[in-house]
C-alpha cells in the first residue's frame, strides 16, 4: 500500500481546523449566558454572520497564523469579496467599527492602517452629508437597530448611509491629518456624543455601570481604525 504524503497546505489545513475548533471551545467557555443569546441572535438574523464559515471556504474571509510572543493565533479578515451588503431603499448599509462582526473580521487593510497610521493622511474620495434626522436600520449584527446619521456618495454612484462613527472618519479625511490623530479625534468625539445623548442618563439609571462606560470609551479608538479601513477598502478614501 502507497500513503499519499501530505502536502504543506494539507498539513496547514488540518492545524488550522484543529486550533479554529480549540478557540472556539474557549471562547464558548469564557461566555457570558447573554453573549451566548447575542451570538444565537446573530446566528438567526445576520447574513454576514451566518454566511461567516461559508464565506471562510469561498476565500471571502481570509485567515491566517499570527505569532504573538511564543503564541500563534488566527486572525480573520473580511475582503468584501462578494460581502452580502444590506439596502435600505436605494441606499447601502455601510459596515461600522461599532458593528461586533466588523471587530470578529476585521477588513483586509486594518493591518496596514495600523502600521501606517503615523505617516498616512488619508483623503476622502466621497462626498458626505449629514442627515437632519438619523434613519434607523438593522445593523450587520442583525439583531438591533442602528442609526444611520449621513449619506456618503462615492465616485462611482454607489449611495451609503452611514453611522455617526464613520461619517465623523469621513469628515476629517481631508489629506492635512494623520489617521492615527483622525482615529483618536472621532473617537473622543462620538463618546461624547453618545454620553450627552444616552450614556450618562443609563449610567446615572443604573443601566450601565461606570466600568462597562469606561470599557466602550477605550475601545473606540480600535473601532475608528476598523472604519477607517472600512472606507479604505471599499474606495472611500485614499
Amino acid at each position: 500500500m502507497i500513503l499519499k504524503r501530505k502536502t504543506p497546505e494539507e498539513r496547514f489545513a488540518e492545524d488550522l481546523a484543529r486550533e479554529l475548533e480549540r478557540q472556539a471551545k474557549e471562547m464558548e467557555k469564557s461566555l457570558t449566558p447573554e453573549a451566548r443569546e447575542r451570538l444565537k441572535l446573530m446566528d438567526k438574523n445576520s447574513e454576514a454572520w451566518r454566511l461567516a464559515e461559508e464565506r471562510i471556504g469561498r476565500g471571502e474571509i481570509k485567515l491566517y497564523w499570527r505569532k504573538i510572543g511564543d503564541d500563534l493565533y488566527i486572525v480573520a479578515r473580511e475582503t468584501f469579496k462578494n460581502f452580502p451588503f444590506k439596502r435600505h431603499g436605494e441606499y447601502i448599509l455601510l459596515p461600522s467599527g461599532l458593528d461586533g462582526y466588523m471587530h470578529v473580521h476585521p477588513p483586509m487593510s486594518v493591518d496596514w492602517v495600523h502600521a501606517n497610521g503615523e505617516k498616512w493622511r488619508p483623503r476622502s474620495l466621497a462626498s458626505m452629508k449629514w442627515l437632519e434626522e438619523p434613519v434607523n436600520a438593522t445593523s450587520y449584527d442583525g439583531y438591533y437597530d442602528a442609526a444611520y446619521r449621513c449619506v456618503i456618495e462615492a465616485r462611482d454612484g454607489r449611495l451609503f448611509l452611514a453611522r455617526a462613527l464613520e461619517c465623523l472618519l469621513l469628515e476629517r479625511c481631508n489629506g492635512k491629518f494623520a489617521a492615527e490623530d483622525i482615529a483618536t479625534s472621532a473617537a473622543e468625539e462620538y463618546f461624547q456624543r453618545l454620553w450627552h445623548y444616552s450614556l450618562k442618563k443609563e449610567v446615572r439609571e443604573g443601566l450601565t455601570s461606570k466600568d462597562e462606560a469606561k470599557k466602550i470609551m477605550d475601545e473606540l479608538p480600535q473601532r475608528a481604525f476598523i472604519g477607517l479601513a472600512i472606507l479604505k477598502d471599499l474606495g472611500l478614501i485614499i
